[in-house]
């Protein structure tokens, strides 16, 4: 369809017209006759005409008369700049030859203010109107919830990860698709259990919302406009709610359901069910107001070795509001009021109780297509039934990241990266560029070092300035067991996976004078002895000083429940050739300065997709945490980067 668009050819104004003109089809006399009748009109006519025809065409233009009208006299004719002309003076058009082409001419046009798709949740209890339609095709959301610190377990708190896909089947219908899991053990001690229990929860499900109230003010898609939405929303989910054992699945800890001293394992019916009204009172004003129906099992544990109390279902009131200044930001709050019969939440006495839900945050919008979002909360359950819960065994103020993809959204436009900046863009060794390869661009890269050492990573740009990393796996071996860090995160037994992404907030290839970009993982060490996750995150500049010559400065750091290590990365890339590239790194480690650490690579370009790096480095790894440990021998290693 797009191509059959862009090569619409150009109608003549004779074929544009005739289907109005009155003097069509006229016999060889009545044409004649009716020439005749014209010239004699124009001879007495004030206004000179000029009679157009076309080569075997049939359409025949007549003057038309002025008589009878009074035109106004005194008129000032002025010139207006072309900005303001209703067409442009001059039309510069190219036919795309190919779809990439006539996709690449789509995807320069700048997003407008309509693009942006409002919250379809605020905070994750309060569920709103808003919905992905046909256009934007489906948004893709991965998110955390966690307390701040890790209780009583320890680590960096009580983690519920979650996924969701929401498919617009149409302008009013919405499909859904959904997974939480939580395998930490209880945040807070239980009382007359001698160990602290385990905790394991697993959901997944689906949903379906129906907009059935849709003003004519959202049916464009604009969340500027005034307008409103009435939607109904059902869901319906597997929760498998595992207590005692290890991580709530084998028989090492007692369970909070009865006394067996022994694991408890459910896996359980709920659903949910909501009727959000929403509405634009302005255009940077959003409301809702949610009445809804939770579904949850009132006791577990029965034939497990006796009942024990539970949540059961909870009739609750929701309501929140979005503040959008500008499209790219949004400050929103939310609250739910449960009333029961059912309960919301558990202390460490195993007294259960109806507490608010409250939620808060910040919504960062890339793009159209991608979207950051902050929020503080005491809530913790991750789907639309469990959403109302709170942390197990304590109700807290926690935190939830999120992390949103509208697929079929519009990207930010930018000019082509040239063949040097796509070697930057492949990263560094130790130390991180601000560059992102370009929107559907997969980046694989492995490496191996005479340590023994290994790691890979598969990443994909979904946009030009979002590169999500979808995994990165590898052992660490034999790394300095000098800290505590070490003896955690690094240890050689056992295998290391993470997750995240890079986003680019400022590119000269948009105007600024630098590249500027913000990066982060999360993760664990799968070592049995430790089995636990630290957050990494690092502040990225690049600056192209000149055609041979690339600076970066990166300010990194983990948030670890052992401590948090942070440093600061400083690396050139010097082009020594056509081919080849000299990249000196080092990481200056400000929160134990023992562990400061330096590379030194050679990169070896073989051609627009494939570079190898050849280094010397005495980090204790490439991934992540490595770069804040210092080895006590230097390791000699290879990186092989392939993008396509």
């Amino acid at each position: 369809m797009l191509l059959q668009i862009l090569h619409t050819q150009i109608a003549n104004a004779e074929e544009i017209w005739s289907p109005f003109s009155l003097e069509q089809h006229l016999g060889n006399d009545a044409q004649q006759s009716k020439l005749k009748d014209s010239k004699n009109k124009a001879q007495n006519s004030t206004v000179n005409s000029k009679l157009l025809t076309k080569k075997n065409s049939s359409l025949l233009w007549t003057p038309i008369s002025l008589k009878g009208s009074s035109p106004k006299k005194n008129l000032i004719w002025k010139v207006l700049p072309n900005s303001k002309l209703p067409f442009p003076t001059k039309i510069k058009s190219k036919s795309p030859k190919s779809f990439e082409e006539a996709q690449a001419m789509l995807n320069a046009i700048k997003p407008r203010p309509e693009d942006y798709l409002p919250p379809l949740r605020l905070g994750m209890a309060v569920p709103t109107a808003n919905q992905v339609t046909e256009m934007e095709g489906a948004r893709f959301s991965a998110y955390q919830i966690s307390p701040f610190t890790g209780g009583e377990a320890g680590g960096t708190g009580n983690q519920n990860y979650a996924a969701r896909v929401d498919y617009g089947v149409s302008e009013r219908l919405q499909i859904s698709g959904f997974v939480s899991e939580a395998d930490d053990p209880l945040y807070s001690s239980i009382v007359n259990r001698a160990k602290l229990p385990g905790n394991f929860w697993r959901s997944y499900g689906a949903a379906f919302q129906w907009n059935f109230i849709n003003s004519n003010a959202f049916q464009s898609n604009q969340n500027n406009v005034r307008g409103r939405k009435l939607a109904f929303i059902g869901s319906i989910e597997a929760w498998e709610v595992g207590s005692g054992g290890s991580k709530g699945q084998d028989g090492a800890s007692p369970n909070i359901f009865n006394d067996s001293g022994k694991l408890v394992f459910t896996r359980n019916l709920v659903g949910s069910v909501a009727l959000p009204l929403t509405w634009n009172s302005s255009a940077k004003w959003q409301t809702t107001i949610t009445p809804g129906v939770s579904f949850l099992p009132a006791t577990q544990g029965d034939g497990q070795g006796g009942a024990g109390e539970f949540y059961g279902n909870n009739v609750w009131l929701a309501g929140g509001g979005l503040w959008q200044p500008i499209p790219e930001i949004g400050l929103f709050s939310s609250a739910l009021m449960p009333f029961g019969p059912g309960t919301n939440s558990f202390d460490s006495n195993l007294n259960f109780k109806r507490v608010p839900i409250y939620s808060g945050g910040l919504a960062w919008n890339l793009n159209p297509r991608i979207s950051l979002e902050g929020t503080l909360t005491n809530g913790w359950g991750a789907t639309p039934a469990t959403a109302l819960l709170t942390l197990p065994s304590s109700n807290r103020l926690g935190y939830s990241a999120r992390f949103h993809y509208t697929y079929d959204a519009p990207d930010t436009p930018q000019n082509e990266l040239s063949r040097r900046q796509l070697s930057l863009a492949s990263g560094g060794v130790t130390v991180n560029t601000a560059l992102v390869p370009p929107d559907g661009t997969t980046q694989l890269w492995a490496n191996v070092d005479n340590e023994e050492n290994f790691f890979g990573s598969i990443r994909s740009s979904i946009s030009n300035i979002f590169q999500l990393q979808l995994t990165n796996v590898g052992w660490f071996n034999n790394v300095p067991q000098t800290n505590d860090l070490a003896t955690t995160y690094a240890t050689d037994k056992g295998w290391n996976w993470r997750i995240g992404g890079k986003a680019v907030s400022l590119s000269p290839l948009r105007g600024a004078p630098l590249w500027v970009a913000g990066r982060v993982t999360l993760g664990r060490n799968k070592d049995p002895a430790s089995n636990q996750g630290y957050v990494f995150a690092e502040s990225i500049q690049t600056w192209e000083a000149n055609n041979w010559l690339a600076l970066n400065l990166n300010t990194k750091g983990a948030w670890s429940g052992i401590s948090n290590p942070w440093g600061i990365g400083m690396s050139a890339n010097v082009q020594l050739s056509k081919n080849f590239q000299l990249i000196p790194e080092g990481n200056f480690v400000l929160s134990d300065k023992s562990q400061t650490n330096g590379t030194l690579s050679l990169r070896w370009l073989a051609n627009d997709s494939l570079n190898i790096d050849i280094y010397a480095s005495n980090a204790a790894g490439l991934m992540d945490m490595g770069q804040l440990l210092k080895s006590l021998r230097t390791r000699f290693g290879a990186k092989l980067s392939l993008m396509f």
